[in-house]
């Protein structure tokens, strides 16, 4: 009944049954796991084997790590992929836009603008890539630390038979005394319910009148047989107790110091889940490419303050379809330079504290872009002026 209602509730809260079966698996192997080692002594029979199972269980938790970085890089890149997609189609978009409406400064700006998702996807393909040099390198460490079996595809420890072998060789003595503790309180079992039985007929032919003496004398010499082979069968137990006790202790140094061995070889695994964590987090969610990406922002609002001119584009237009008025365009420039000069001076004051850099490939390719614009439009000048002429 509870595990139906845990399914049921985990079903409500968006868990297919896939998952819910994996989890349940999971969570009884965990249970088996502890019953089978927890509040038990390290040292007692062939717990040992709980440090061997530590470091080999190691090997999934390495890889459920991978796989977290790894699903993580494919968000970034879809990402990515998502954002180049967007603005290429914009661009195309608005470069096929009519040219008596989408013109000059203002085109430019709008250009400059869609371009931008691709610098930022640049940006972000760049900590994609670092990204994935750190699952790479992670991935190399791990199948060291973790070879195939030969002929199998699962994998342990590069050093678990070593470890487990000098365990074996350290609990020997210790499981032959263990062994003979074992098969001597068995036959203490066996002697005492012999002797049982002998003492019961013992007490039924003493107490028979017609019953010969000499009956009544044999069993009481079987009687003191069995009760002396199971007096041999305690003396016997208690110095083989002893015997383990001793090498109990031997064992326990023994056993200790592989341990310690092990426990460097645990640290190693810990250490390196730790070092990859800091260096996959200091690329996936530091502030360290904030700076670029302002820069970015800071390049492109610079662009659409200054250098986008509805003025320029009005004469421009008027230019291009033969209605230029040269003394309006004149005043009307010089108060939009003031106007201009004004808004650069605030934003330069407060950028004062941030460096300048340039990004070469965008510019290329805004530049590119531009003349490509700057051909058309020329080419659309130059037929209105002909048509005018006409």
């Amino acid at each position: 009944m509870q595990r139906t209602a845990t399914k049921n509730l985990m079903a409500c809260v968006g868990y297919t049954s896939n998952l819910t079966t994996r989890s349940l698996a999971i969570d009884n192997k965990n249970h088996k796991t502890l019953r089978k080692y927890s509040g038990k002594s390290f040292f007692y029979a062939k717990n040992y084997k709980s440090i061997l199972d530590c470091l080999d269980g190691g090997y999934q938790i390495s890889m459920d790590l991978i796989e977290y970085m790894q699903d993580y890089s494919n968000l970034l890149q879809e990402h990515i992929n998502r954002l180049n997609s967007y603005s290429n189609k914009w661009k195309s978009k608005i470069k096929q836009q009519s040219v008596l409406s989408s013109y000059n400064t203002t085109k430019r700006a709008q250009l400059e603008t869609v371009r931008t998702p691709n610098r930022h996807a640049e940006l972000l393909q760049n900590q994609h890539d670092v990204i994935q040099n750190i699952i790479v390198t992670y991935r190399t460490q791990v199948e060291q630390m973790y070879p195939n079996e030969r002929f199998s595809t699962s994998h342990k420890h590069y050093r678990t038979d070593t470890k487990k072998n000098l365990f074996k060789a350290a609990y020997s003595s210790l499981s032959e005394l263990s062994n003979k503790l074992e098969q001597l309180r068995e036959q203490q079992e066996i002697a005492q319910n012999a002797l049982d039985d002998a003492n019961a007929q013992y007490e039924n032919l003493r107490s028979d009148e017609i019953i010969s003496k000499n009956k009544i004398t044999n069993a009481k010499e079987k009687q003191k047989k069995r009760k002396d082979k199971l007096g041999e069968i305690k003396r016997e137990i208690v110095r083989t107790e002893e015997e383990y006790n001793q090498e109990q202790e031997i064992y326990r140094v023994r056993a200790t110091k592989i341990y310690e061995e092990c426990r460097i070889l645990e640290q190693e695994r810990l250490d390196l889940i730790g070092e990859t964590l800091i260096k996959f987090s200091e690329k996936a969610f530091s502030s360290e490419y904030l700076t670029e990406q302002d820069e970015i922002y800071e390049d492109l609002m610079s662009k659409l303050q200054t250098q986008r001119n509805s003025l320029k584009d009005l004469n421009f237009w008027a230019q291009t379809y033969g209605v230029y008025d040269s003394t309006t365009s004149l005043s009307s420039q010089i108060s939009h330079n003031e106007s201009i000069s004004s808004e650069t001076t605030t934003r330069k004051a407060k950028k004062s504290h941030k460096s300048e850099m340039t990004n070469t490939t965008t510019i290329e390719g805004s530049v590119i872009e531009d003349e490509e614009e700057q051909s058309q439009a020329h080419s659309t000048t130059t037929n209105a002026m002909a048509l005018n002429q006409v």
